[in-house]
């Protein structure tokens, strides 16, 4: 991916807020704009119930000075953790939407993901969101039990890179086609390897049992094919990309 095309990708992604005021506002969660400046997605959990009248996008297709501008409509996917949220942003000439989605990815494949996970900058001051670019590969698609709603399974990718707070609700894109996006950001996942143990016999009565253990974390996205439908209604026009799935390429 290019300097120039990664510049083109911050376009896109935007902050979700409960509330504007400074001194009350609440950071949410990532989303992005898929098609036309004025629909983003985001994951569901991120809205958290919020009143649409209550929710605000913070992004470069905003009213300055500080580019916030108001949702007026909130649909939900209910088979996926994702929801689509339509503003009243102007169409700014800057702001870049992705213009297509593919509905499947490949094995290995190299993706990438870009949001604004909450960072603490110093002991002294309390995190903040902060943009952060993340580079890795499709370990595996598969079917994903949420954790953040029992009971809920939904198509997704397991990812080889982390997926902090904050991350939630930003884009999984083609590292190679950086204008077409395949996900949205929804959790990650820890896995523990026990790497060794010992126990030690202090007494008859005490044993004590020390355990050495390895964490790796994983991005989970939702497959974005479940809202492809949503989406093309609201911005009258084709998104889905349709390619050959044996080779990833354009079909004729």
């Amino acid at each position: 991916m290019s300097p120039a095309q990664m510049n083109s990708s911050t376009g896109r992604v935007g902050l979700l807020f409960h509330g504007r005021e400074p001194a009350t506002r609440k950071f949410l969660g990532s989303c992005f704009c898929v098609g036309s400046p004025q629909v983003f997605v985001t994951a569901a959990h991120c809205l958290n119930r919020i009143p649409t009248e209550h929710l605000w996008v913070n992004h470069h297709g905003g009213f300055p000075p500080d580019l916030f501008t108001a949702a007026n409509q909130v649909e939900v996917i209910p088979e996926a953790d994702l929801a689509i949220v339509r503003t009243d942003a102007p169409g700014a000439k800057w702001v870049q939407p992705f213009q297509s989605i593919r509905g499947f990815a490949h094995l290995g494949e190299n993706v990438c993901a870009l949001g604004y996970p909450l960072q603490a900058v110093s002991r002294e001051r309390p995190s903040e969101e902060t943009m952060r670019f993340f580079r890795g590969n499709i370990q595996r698609p598969f079917l994903h039990k949420s954790t953040l709603a029992p009971g809920k399974g939904y198509s997704a990718y397991e990812l080889s890179f982390p997926c902090p707070f904050g991350l939630s609700g930003g884009p999984l894109f083609l590292e190679g086609d950086p204008e077409t996006v395949l996900g949205v950001i929804t959790e990650d996942l820890a896995v523990g390897t026990l790497l060794s143990e010992e126990e030690i016999v202090s007494s008859p009565a005490t044993t004590t049992r020390i355990q050495t253990q390895r964490v790796i974390n994983y991005g989970v996205a939702a497959n974005l094919f479940a809202a492809t439908e949503l989406l093309e209604r609201m911005v009258g026009r084709s998104l889905l990309k349709v390619t050959d799935a044996s080779q990833g390429t354009p079909s004729k």
